[in-house]
């Protein structure tokens, strides 16, 4: 009976740090992958408070250069220019989807901007390697009252 407890004990720390270990692995793979300069295709400008008033920005609009430990970045949005050089943090949360638990990226660029990030097509490691991804600030703080989606491709 004591075998069948340590067993069990056993195997439920192996599957706990199997899971970090997994974790960790993703968000090291996603960082790896965010690093780099990527051009800004298309701002949309979501207002609450008036559909009407969304705006959407096209073409070469800008770009985001993540190195290691910062970010620069310069892109146009609705007429006003935002650009400088801040530290970035990308972290990783695992949520329920039915049987399945799906990867969250939350990208934190110095209190400046908060997004959700999602990489290419959102599918099973799809953070390896991305050559496109949105950043979304829909369920995060909004910038001036505005929801905005932003949608890159590495350069």
């Amino acid at each position: 009976m004591r075998l069948i407890i340590k067993t069990s004990k056993l195997l439920l720390l192996l599957s706990l740090l199997s899971c970090i270990s997994s974790c960790n692995r993703e968000e090291i793979r996603a960082e790896r992958s965010l690093v780099g300069r990527w051009k800004i295709n298309t701002i949309i400008s979501i207002y609450d408070f008036d559909p009407s008033a969304n705006i959407t920005d096209l073409g070469n609009i800008g770009f985001f250069d993540f190195n290691e430990h910062s970010v620069d970045f310069n892109f146009t949005r609705n007429d006003t220019v935002y650009s400088g050089s801040k530290t970035w943090n990308l972290d990783l949360e695992k949520l329920r989807s039915g049987f399945f638990r799906e990867p969250l990226y939350t990208l934190d660029i110095e209190d400046e901007f908060i997004f959700d990030v999602l990489f290419s097509d959102g599918t099973r490691n799809a953070e390896k390697n991305a050559q496109e991804i949105i950043f979304s600030n829909e369920r995060l703080e909004r910038i001036d009252g505005v929801q905005l989606l932003f949608q890159l491709e590495r350069e």
